[in-house]
């Protein structure tokens, strides 16, 4: 509602001046946000024992799972909503990390869902939700839901957490800027995850390569089912 309270950061001064009217009572940071600065812009918030939320929301486009593991021992939320790259199915956990210069290369193209580099994997997401007592509770499109362990109850009759692995297969896949075939074949044709991973690891960094000239960081591991 527009009494809400809380702290957003938006990079885009536009977007940032919107958010303002739409949203009087929520402090906007007009800046770009990074692992590193993260939780001196939300510091207001920030308390000994971790500060309680009812929602935090992490959807940057880019290394939102950095920005997302440091401000996890920080913050104690009810529900968290992140977004995530639904081209690398589970079991891979694929994110991209920190790079000052990786906005710099998102701008130069007309549409960023051209960019398959950006945010990280629902597996990915759900293994570092995990051990900070997060559930995972829903996926689709770009988006995951996880809700903390102390809601449990609110989920009844339902006992999350809920299969990644039957969300995803049930989920609307949007492609990433990654062919929808190679999403098909890691899921569901590709059994031995060891010949996954470096096929992954290819096409991000031949991706890179060819269209920035460079490699950018990113993560790549996979759980066993």
């Amino acid at each position: 509602t527009v009494q809400a309270r809380g702290v957003a950061v938006e990079q885009n001064q536009e977007r940032c001046n919107l958010h303002q009217m739409a949203l009087p009572a929520v402090r906007v940071q007009c800046t770009a946000v990074t692992p590193q600065n993260v939780l001196d812009l939300v510091e207001e918030f920030i308390s000994e024992p971790p500060t309680l939320l009812d929602v935090l929301k992490v959807d940057i486009d880019s290394f939102d799972c950095p920005v997302l593991e440091q401000l996890l021992p920080a913050v104690q939320a009810r529900v968290i909503l992140v977004e995530a790259n639904p081209s690398v199915p589970p079991p891979y956990r694929w994110a991209m990390l920190h790079d000052a210069d990786l906005w710099k290369f998102f701008d130069s193209f007309s549409n960023p869902e051209e960019v398959p580099i950006r945010g990280c994997s629902l597996a990915y997401e759900v293994d570092l939700l995990k051990r900070f007592g997060y559930d995972f509770i829903a996926f689709g499109g770009h988006d995951a839901i996880f809700t903390h362990q102390s809601v449990r109850d609110a989920w009844l009759p339902l006992r999350p957490p809920m299969d990644e692995f039957d969300c995803y297969n049930e989920a609307f896949i949007a492609a990433n800027g990654i062919p929808i075939e190679k999403t098909r074949h890691w899921f569901f044709e590709q059994d031995d995850v060891q010949e996954g991973l470096p096929a992954i690891w290819r096409f991000f960094s031949d991706w890179m390569l060819a269209n920035a000239g460079r490699l950018f960081p990113f993560a790549l591991h996979a759980n066993g089912r």
